[in-house]
């Protein structure tokens, strides 16, 4: 067995041990993802998703690709074990999985948008 010090970051968190305590947080990981589903140059907004807004199956809306829409909500899902502000919105979003559309990729994109302006949280 190996020392190797104060552990720095581990599957995606990153941790930062002082005489004040140890903090955690997904700042890389956010920005790993943000080049993966090319939203790293997306204007930032203060909520998660727009207030009052009703989500539902939308059958008459244009379908996208399910696969993408998986792999937006897994790694949004990840980040919620340290960002627990996004927890309501990404389960609400993991509902639509089966068969999302343009509807349900618009409002996944927001919490993106949300997540730019709050990433240091």
């Amino acid at each position: 067995m190996t020392d190797l010090g104060r552990m720095r970051y581990f599957l995606g968190i990153e941790v930062l041990q002082s005489s004040n305590g140890i903090f955690v947080g997904q700042k890389k990981y956010a920005e790993a993802i943000f080049a993966r589903f090319k939203m790293d140059g997306c204007n930032s907004v203060n909520n998660p998703i727009v207030p009052g807004i009703k989500l539902c199956k939308d059958h008459d809306g244009s379908k996208i690709n399910s696969i993408l829409y998986k792999q937006i909500v897994g790694s949004l899902m990840y980040l919620t074990a340290i960002r627990l502000d996004m927890m309501f919105v990404v389960s609400l979003l993991s509902r639509y999985m089966e068969c999302p559309t343009e509807l349900h990729l618009q409002v996944a994109k927001r919490v993106f948008r949300y997540l730019k302006g709050t990433i240091s949280f």
